[in-house]
């Protein structure tokens, strides 16, 4: 099963006064890379979250964002503000010096010092909420999936299109090449000719020297290769898992080989074939790489 990685999922839950919602986005991205955006205090969940994502994702960035309104339980905790409190207590002293002056500070007094002492608040999730937020992101990642598969499908058969005229332009060279070769054979011929016709050289050497020039024009090689290049993206558009890296691969060596045929022929209707293929093999590759 081909899948894309882009896609985008959404759940909601309630849970008493809580509205919990949890949206889901993937892009592609050479690896998994996770992405929160959530309440600080739900950071505790983060290894548990990246957890779900594995079960359904291999490749893609993922970014999660987990909002939570209502009223939560609030935890309160009393800080003393040291650096403020010891100032007091040290300019005190400095006085009683200064001034020869006697007396203690008591208790009372350091409360009513302000900002000595500051309340902080802290809004607190127990564990049911954590599992609605972990259910929710469960409905969304579902919804994510669902969305990456139907884009993959489409995504499979512009590929397999793609393969298919790859395919097509390449048996086109392999009908022609021997003509191709004979075209080669004669010009090189034709060529040397023309530079020892006044010379006196030995023919048999001269058309070993032809047919090792020859054999370096020849395409037959790419051709076989192409074809099989072209049978495993047919063949990985089969298989389930993973596949975009093994198909990124292979555009680039159907790359490699269109090249290679472009250098070696200087006939025409190669040179116009070559062009084609590129042109299907970067179409080839800008979808690929949205391919998990």
């Amino acid at each position: 099963m081909v899948k894309s990685m882009t896609g985008y999922g959404q759940a909601t839950q309630k849970l008493n006064e809580l509205q919990l919602s949890v949206e889901v986005k993937t892009v592609n991205h050479r690896f998994l890379d996770f992405s929160f955006k959530m309440p600080r205090e739900l950071m505790a969940l983060e290894d548990r979250m990246k957890s779900q994502v594995k079960q359904y994702f291999e490749r893609g960035r993922v970014d999660i964002f987990v909002n939570v309104n209502g009223k939560t339980e609030t935890n309160q905790a009393i800080h003393v503000n040291w650096p403020l409190l010891n100032q007091y207590i040290d300019r005190v002293e400095e006085i009683k010096q200064h001034k020869n002056l006697s007396g203690q500070l008591d208790i009372e007094q350091l409360f009513q010092i302000e900002d000595a002492f500051v309340i902080e608040e802290e809004d607190h999730f127990n564990s049911e909420v954590e599992q609605a937020i972990l259910d929710a992101l469960g409905e969304a990642l579902s919804r994510v999936d669902r969305m990456r598969i139907d884009e993959g499908e489409a995504l499979k058969t512009d590929v397999y299109q793609f393969a298919q005229e790859i395919e097509q332009l390449t048996k086109s060279l392999d009908q022609d090449k021997d003509k191709f070769k004979q075209n080669y054979y004669e010009k090189v011929t034709n060529r040397l000719n023309e530079f020892v016709a006044d010379a006196n050289v030995d023919e048999n050497r001269l058309l070993q020297e032809i047919a090792i020039l020859t054999d370096k024009g020849d395409i037959t090689e790419e051709i076989t290769r192409l074809l099989s290049h072209v049978e495993q993206v047919k063949s990985l558009l089969q298989q389930d898992g993973s596949i975009g890296r093994r198909l990124d691969f292979l555009t680039q060596e159907l790359h490699r080989e269109a090249n290679t045929i472009g250098s070696k022929s200087n006939d025409v209707q190669v040179s116009k074939v070559t062009v084609d293929l590129k042109s299907v093999i970067e179409k080839i590759k800008e979808q690929v790489q949205n391919i998990e």
